[in-house]
């Protein structure tokens, strides 16, 4: 489904490619919105929402609704006010239309191609901050991968025992040897 006011691509590169969460914040976002008319809003409110929208638009995808949420709040102006609500509308109109079966569909490729090195260096980089989705992630990928040699499938035992009890210093030393 191609889209005019939503970058599933950006948005999901933004997020990392974590499908769930870009499900979970497009809910959220169209419950969050739904129902909300800027141009009813007192100042006040209107800039506070203003700034909200702002940022949730740019995880989203929709920079559109983003620019102008990001101009509005930056010069505490109204004058787009009527563009910023129609641009809302057309957003969530997008969001009602897409399914989760579009947003599987719009994932990263290249990221099932990479190198057993490459792999490990994400494991790496993710138990340096502590980040297990970052950790499990390419440890997954690394267990179905059939070419793994006798030593890296023992490596792979030992970083998943690891993982199992979070114990990210022993994954990066366990990787730095």
């Amino acid at each position: 489904m191609n889209m005019k006011y939503i970058n599933k691509e950006l948005a999901l590169k933004y997020l990392d490619y974590d499908i769930k969460l870009y499900k979970n914040i497009l809910d959220g976002f169209k419950e969050q919105y739904n129902s909300l008319n800027f141009l009813k809003l007192e100042d006040t409110s209107f800039f506070k929402e203003v700034h909200q929208l702002k940022s949730i638009s740019k995880n989203i995808g929709a920079n559109e609704l983003f620019k102008i949420a990001e101009d509005m709040n930056k010069n505490k102006t109204r004058k787009s006010e009527t563009l910023l609500q129609e641009t809302l509308e057309n957003v969530l109109s997008e969001i009602n239309e897409v399914s989760l079966t579009d947003i599987n569909n719009t994932t990263d490729t290249t990221c099932e191609h990479h190198t057993k090195e490459e792999l490990f260096e994400q494991i790496l980089n993710g138990a340096i901050k502590n980040r297990p989705k970052k950790v499990e992630e390419p440890l997954e990928k690394l267990k179905l991968n059939q070419n793994l040699t006798e030593d890296e499938k023992l490596l792979v035992s030992k970083l998943d025992k690891e993982i199992k009890v979070y114990n990210f210093r022993n994954i990066v030393n366990i990787l730095s040897k």
